[in-house]
């Protein structure tokens, strides 16, 4: 093939774009939460420009695979006018899913930007996704539970490879989404944990890596979490031994 130095340039510019360009089309929430003994649960997907686009929309597991889903999801394309909602309809396969705890997948919506009316117009297209996360509750995973999981927490501290990690042990059958999670020798707010998106396991445990400068000693954990309409939740803190 040729080399096209423009097209280069309409590439690299296309990239820089797409971290600064507002999609049209996007969720009305930043997550879902679909409980099994509902009949399906609604995602509300808004256009907020004056032109007509496609949605195509598709499950993933937290790892990014597709495949055993226990979701059903419809429609996985859909048109949306100008300046409308849409929505998108999930049904849990009750029987697929862990009837004694939550579990969480990745709800991708790819806008489809429309074409050009005039074929010799020259546009640069930039498509959008979005992805949130749905959480699947079986049968007496209540929302007011979940609310509260997060005071029921413990943190420890471990060693490996010459670094310090802080361990979260989440008892409760629900899924933690750190809102904020830091750590700290004294008064104040510590210093915030760059991996906190990755979240606490419903009856597992995760890490987070400690910053290097901090002193040996007795450490603060502050940490709060994100509730199901995506506002962060009360604080709470701890005491651990670095």
């Amino acid at each position: 093939m040729k080399h096209n130095p423009l097209l280069n340039v309409l590439l690299m510019t296309g990239m820089l774009l797409a971290g600064q360009v507002d999609a049209a089309v996007r969720p009305l929430l930043t997550r879902v939460v679909a409980y099994a003994a509902d009949r399906e649960t609604a995602v509300e997907v808004v256009n907020g420009s004056s032109e007509t686009y496609m949605v195509q929309s598709w499950l993933e597991d937290l790892q990014g695979g597709d495949s055993n889903i226990p979701l059903v999801l419809t429609p996985p394309v859909m048109k949306l006018e100008g300046n409308t909602q849409g929505k998108l309809r999930l049904v849990v396969m009750k029987g697929a899913i862990p009837q004694d705890r939550e579990s969480a997948y990745w709800l991708s919506i790819q806008e489809i930007p429309p074409k050009a009316k005039n074929p010799s117009e020259n546009r640069l297209l930039v498509a959008i996704r979005n992805r949130i996360k749905v959480f699947v509750r079986p049968d007496g995973l209540q929302a007011g539970d979940a609310r509260v999981a997060a005071a029921q927490v413990t943190w420890s501290i471990e060693r490996e490879g010459g670094k310090n990690w802080l361990k979260a042990s989440n008892p409760t059958p629900f899924y933690i989404s750190f809102g904020e999670l830091a750590v700290g020798n004294g008064a104040g707010k510590g210093i915030r944990l760059e991996d906190k998106k990755q979240m606490a396991p419903p009856k597992g445990t995760m890490r987070y890596l400690l910053p290097q400068t901090l002193k040996p000693g007795k450490l603060t954990v502050i940490w709060s979490s994100i509730h199901d309409w995506g506002g962060v939740g009360e604080e709470y803190k701890a005491g651990v031994a670095l």
